[in-house]
């Protein structure tokens, strides 16, 4: 991949984090504000986290210099940055990225995902112009209006061992693929449980992991804790 080639969700899983940069913006008189953030990830490369306006842009990019902005303050770079909260899984593989919607009376838009490492997990986020790391805490009124589809509402097992896989759909009715086959699992999103139907703009990946047993059989609460989903109230489970 090229610089300034923006990415997909998809391409960041299984990438491992290998350090990350970050811009940071300064004004007279206030605390600096994180203005960019760059997740530099193996065999990819330094991947851009940035607030074009609504949403939120994902580019490659190489972490620019630092630069004045006149009486608008000054931009500096900082090449590895501890204090920024996603350092904490600086040598783990990204193993699920998962769209996160604002939804009120006038919007609906992506305005972030969530990451999710072995050792846990992270949202990014572009509220108002502003990229917000939301790390184990809570933002306030504005929780109310971030949606993430991760609970299911309907879970079919077409398989019970080698591999475990079943046909789920979330409460917001979208189609998922869970597998897990010599050690490695895997969710995938489609437009419905019909193959012909898997190759188009509606599929992605969702979530990859490997957890080096080789193993095929999984139960499904352990498959969905490794995953980031659950199953909501009243879900029904059945066997296909």
């Amino acid at each position: 991949m090229t610089d300034d080639e923006e990415l997909c969700a998809a391409d960041l899983i299984g990438r491992r984090l290998l350090r990350v940069p970050t811009a940071w913006h300064h004004y007279p008189g206030v605390e600096p504000s994180l203005l960019h953030l760059w997740l530099d990830l193996e065999g990819l490369g330094p991947v851009r986290f940035h607030t074009p306006g609504t949403g939120l842009s994902l580019r490659i990019d190489q972490p620019h210099q630092p630069y004045s902005m006149d009486e608008y303050g000054s931009v500096t770079v900082v090449e590895a940055s501890p204090d920024v909260p996603v350092t904490r899984f600086v040598g783990q593989p990204i193993r699920s990225v998962r769209d996160i919607r604002y939804r009120d009376a006038r919007v609906d838009f992506t305005a972030g995902v969530t990451l999710q490492f072995p050792a846990g997990s992270i949202r990014l986020l572009a509220l108002d112009d502003d990229l917000v790391l939301a790390h184990e805490r809570d933002l306030g009124p504005v929780e109310s209006h971030l949606h993430e589809d991760v609970n299911l509402a309907r879970v079919v097992q077409t398989s019970g061992c080698f591999p475990s896989q079943w046909d789920a759909w979330t409460t917001s009715g979208q189609y998922l693929y869970l597998r897990y086959r010599h050690g490695e699992g895997s969710v995938e999103q489609h437009p419905s449980e019909d193959p012909d139907t898997w190759y188009g703009a509606g599929s992605r990946l969702w979530t990859r992991w490997d957890d080096g047993s080789d193993g095929g059989r999984v139960e499904l609460a352990d498959f969905l804790t490794l995953a980031g989903l659950r199953l909501a109230s009243g879900a029904e489970v059945s066997s296909g």
